[in-house]
């Protein structure tokens, strides 16, 4: 009778696991799913503010910054410009950023 008992607990206990590993695989796939959408969105709305064409991610220095496609413009996002200062400390703009900052 005990036997019985222990192997229909072990079966439940399974069950329950299976379970949350399914809810925790779903979840994870809609997080993914979710990040896919916005990395489209955002590569569809990356527009130059000067020209209206496509923003192209490259990198600076390890800076990921945009430019445009078509005038070759270069655009920050809030931060990048601290960044490339800081990476060119002995330039004039790390030193015009050390001066004002």
């Amino acid at each position: 009778m005990a036997n019985k008992w222990d192997e229909r607990k072990k079966a439940q206990e399974e069950e329950y696991f299976v379970k949350k590993e399914r809810e925790l695989l779903a979840k994870m796939k809609a997080k993914q799913e979710d990040e896919a959408k916005e990395a489209a969105k955002k590569a569809s709305y990356m527009k130059c503010p000067k020209c209206g064409d496509s923003l192209k991610e490259r990198s600076f220095q390890k800076i990921l910054i945009d430019q445009c496609v078509a005038c070759h413009g270069i655009w920050l996002d809030a931060g990048e410009l601290e960044e490339v200062a800081e990476k060119e400390g002995g330039s004039w703009l790390g030193k015009f950023w050390q001066k004002n900052a």
